[in-house]
């Protein structure tokens, strides 16, 4: 079921001199935008009209930045306290974008719909980022009418105060082992997938609340009564396991082209229990998320249930007991033995503090994405940097290094799909370049190849079809603007881009 853009390119093995040159591209190059406490956005918060204008002005001028960057995707946090960014009915509205829980902005304002529609704009990707179970991180339920239903299935963690001076912490979660908090997850993730053109769907890794204690107490008796011949620990990794198998699923049933990722944290294997389950080898570094918040992200891959893992490598080439290289290898291995993609999740938080060698971090992060390239033995790089408002000044140097040319959001190829057509009615009319839709949920590239460059140069013999070094970008409309760089002196070419990421054969005007 490959799709080759161009028949002709059967006969071109004299081009292998291209290869060595060849820009990558296929690549997840992704960012988090943190809106839990505000953090990458809204930065303002209200109910009347001038917050929401506010709101609406910073999120676009931060996909401006992003889209100058290089970014293809962005990561936009939609859920955070069992809360929404969106006009949900079975959530309040969240205290970060109108000051105060459950209060609605000004009538028809939809920070999801704006995000979708504005990344589309830019032919970016725009992924629903949601907290699957995290519900407070204070000793108390929440007392609106939301709530009132939930409190029996949630589960409240305190760790006691290490010291007089210091404050006892309290994590408050829904509870994964109660039937009908699972059902709740999907129900919202459903809602989301069902009435927004997301391209993904992504969790991030607060599962159980860490160092839960097992024994008595807590779910003990929940997992008693379940009859379940499983450790308590084992249980509640089941629990964690059957939620992402049920989202997976109602994706499958609603939208199956969406994507669902998971980002856990940077070191997998469960110390080398979960690792030789599959013959495979120990991850670098110490695995704590496996008997601590009780997840095991093989046990996703294998099962097929997610698309994508994105694990939070946040340490440097040279961290003296979780290098960067052998963990981003490892998991790239792993991805590959499952057929799924591996894209590493980086911090830039070290380019936020003063007086930091700046230069020093956009090396280091450069050399990251190297390594992810070169591990990727199935073609799908990818990193998401987190968090969006730190890429400000490493922007330029991505636009004008590793993200010199645009890339194309890996293809997921183990989904059945069917050739959409070529692409036709081609015209180019001042700088609007248009052509008959092929398919109502068909993207488009686009690419201007210089008059002296011959068609058959232009190819990409690594990536079929034409080189990332044509790559205009993408469209999600049957239109594109052509930049006024590019319209004098070019061919232009288009073709239709599914929602898998398939490219398909190419038209020319």
């Amino acid at each position: 079921m490959r799709k080759i853009l161009f028949t002709v390119l059967i006969l071109i093995g004299s081009l292998g001199m291209y290869a060595a040159e060849e820009p990558v591209k296929r690549e997840m190059r992704g960012a988090w935008v943190a809106t839990i406490y505000g953090l990458d956005w809204p930065g303002t918060s209200g109910t009347d009209a001038a917050a929401a204008d506010a709101q609406r002005s910073s999120l676009k001028a931060m996909l401006d930045r992003l889209k100058g960057a290089g970014i293809n995707a962005v990561m936009f946090q939609v859920r955070t306290f069992c809360d929404a960014m969106y006009k949900s009915e079975y959530e309040p509205w969240a205290a970060a974008l109108t000051g105060q829980r459950g209060n609605a902005p000004v009538d028809g304002w939809d920070p999801l719909q704006y995000c979708v529609e504005q990344a589309h704009a830019r032919g970016m990707e725009c992924h629903a980022w949601v907290n699957p179970f995290r519900y407070s991180t204070q000793a108390k339920a929440y007392s609106d009418r939301f709530d009132a239903g939930m409190r029996p299935m949630l589960i409240t963690y305190t760790v006691p105060a290490r010291s007089r001076r210091a404050k006892a912490k309290s994590t408050v979660i829904l509870d994964p082992g109660n039937p009908g908090a699972r059902e709740h997850v999907v129900k919202v993730c459903r809602d989301i997938v069902s009435r927004y053109d997301v391209d993904g769907l992504v969790f991030d890794d607060y599962f159980y609340p860490d160092r839960l204690p097992l024994g008595k107490g807590y779910d003990y008796n929940e997992w008693r009564r379940s009859g379940s011949k499983l450790s308590q620990a084992d249980w509640r990794r089941e629990n964690v396991n059957r939620t992402v198998k049920a989202v997976h699923e109602m994706i499958q049933e609603v939208k199956p082209y969406v994507q669902f990722g998971i980002s856990p944290a940077g070191v997998g294997g469960g110390n080398g229990v979960s690792a030789s389950r599959y013959g495979l080898d120990d991850c670098t570094g110490n695995d704590w998320m496996y008997d601590r918040i009780f997840c095991d992200p093989l046990e996703w891959l294998s099962e097929g249930d997610i698309d994508y893992i994105s694990p939070q490598i946040y340490w440097t080439r040279d961290h003296t007991t979780n290098p960067y290289e052998p963990i981003a290898r490892w998991w790239s291995k792993v991805a590959d033995h499952f057929g799924r993609h591996f894209y590493a999740s980086h911090t830039l938080s070290d380019f936020a503090k003063k007086g930091g060698d700046t230069s020093r971090a956009w090396r280091e992060r450069g050399a990251q994405i190297e390594i992810n390239r070169a591990a990727a033995v199935n073609r799908a790089p990818g990193s998401i940097f987190y968090a969006a408002r730190n890429i400000h000044g490493f922007a330029g140097h991505l636009a004008s290094a590793q993200f010199r040319c645009p890339a194309l959001v890996p293809s997921r190829d183990w989904h059945e799909a069917s050739d959409p057509g070529m692409v036709t009615g081609l015209k180019l009319k001042g700088n609007r370049l248009s052509w008959k839709p092929v398919d109502r949920l068909c993207r488009y590239t686009v690419y201007a190849v210089p008059h002296d460059v011959d068609l058959l140069d232009a190819m990409s013999v690594e990536y079929g079809g034409l080189s990332a070094r044509y790559l205009l970008g993408v469209s999600y409309d049957a239109s594109y603007d052509i930049p006024s760089a590019y319209l004098r002196g070019y061919e232009y070419y288009v073709a239709p881009l599914d929602r898998y990421g398939n490219e398909w054969e190419v038209s020319g005007v």
